[in-house]
């Protein structure tokens, strides 16, 4: 999809727009050390401390099953929950839900994409979240597999939007491979 204003953005920092998703978007380059993506164990979530309530580790089990590692607050309570520690799209959303989370995290862990949205980012019953999401690929061995994603959904919750709103949040992917 396109980027807003009609212009396409080259890099990742050109689509995003929150000083927290470029943090971590710039911690996960970090890790990286010339791989095409850090693994699980290199993501410490202390070095990170000031994103917590907003980032997610997810392992990724095939063929489309996704288990939470850590969620942070803000996450775990957008699903009604305190702790989403173990649990699964599954667990957490509706079948419609989890199909189509499943369908944008896909490329994050089978083609080692980095996933980029922004827009409408959630939608409940009568409250809605707008704001970016940036989806990072995790392997445990330099070249891949993609084992796990770490995300960050940054939003502000509104109770009322009008039609022209409503629809998915825009998206851009980027092969990690081709990341400097």
């Amino acid at each position: 999809m396109t980027a807003t204003a009609g212009k396409l953005p080259g890099t990742v920092s050109d689509f995003l727009e929150e000083p927290q998703s470029l943090q971590l978007f710039d911690y996960w380059c970090s890790k990286r050390a010339g791989r095409i993506a850090p693994s699980r164990q290199d993501i410490d979530p202390s070095e990170i401390f000031q994103l917590l309530s907003l980032v997610y580790l997810v392992d990724f089990e095939k063929p489309d099953i996704f288990r939470y590692r850590l969620a942070g607050t803000d996450i775990a309570e957008t699903f009604g929950h305190g702790n989403l520690k173990g649990l699964t799209l599954r667990d957490i959303l509706s079948e419609q839900g989890r199909q189509f989370v499943t369908a944008r995290w896909l490329p994050v862990v089978t083609e080692g994409r980095v996933v980029c949205m922004k827009g409408q980012v959630y939608n409940s019953a009568n409250r809605f979240a707008f704001g970016e999401r940036i989806l990072l690929p995790l392997a445990d061995t330099p070249k891949g597999p993609m084992t796990g994603l770490l995300g960050m959904t940054v939003c502000k919750w509104v109770d009322r939007i009008g039609p022209v709103e409503r629809r998915n949040s825009d998206m851009m992917t980027f092969l990690a491979a081709e990341i400097p």
